[in-house]
């Protein structure tokens, strides 16, 4: 499972930290220890700037990455469609490559039942910030 999509976004700085004045929630595993705080700031219907803070293993930390770089820009409409192709996904559903880029190289993540709540704990933040402001 540690491929090295894996590896280089778990190690990527470039979406770490916090960003003043954005829209934050927090999420837990509770049953590994994982923890993010989101942030993110939206300006007319879209995401112009996100970044998280937290600590997790190698691919919580991977899927926050790789999810940070993959909605900024986009518009709310968009990423929930994101969302909703990113739980189809890991259900090992049909799912829309095109929509979800490079997170579909990880659609091995379905065969892991143990690790897929690693990689759904960012999305299942978002998604709680999405409700907030939808």
């Amino acid at each position: 499972m540690y491929n090295e999509l894996i590896i280089d976004y778990s190690r990527l700085k470039k979406y770490k930290g916090k960003i003043d004045g954005a829209i934050s929630q927090e999420g837990k595993n509770i049953s590994c220890g994982d923890e993010i705080t989101l942030y993110i700031k939206v300006e007319n219907e879209k995401v112009v700037d996100a970044k998280f803070e937290g600590v997790g293993c190698a691919i919580s930390q991977a899927s926050a990455n790789l999810m940070i770089e993959n909605i900024i820009g986009k518009s709310l409409d968009e990423i929930k469609e994101i969302i909703e192709n990113v739980n189809l996904m890991v259900k090992g559903n049909e799912f829309n490559r095109e929509k979800l880029g490079p997170i579909s190289e990880l659609s091995e993540i379905k065969n892991y039942p143990m690790r897929i709540k690693c990689f759904l704990l960012s999305w299942k933040t978002l998604n709680l910030i999405i409700k907030k402001i939808s």
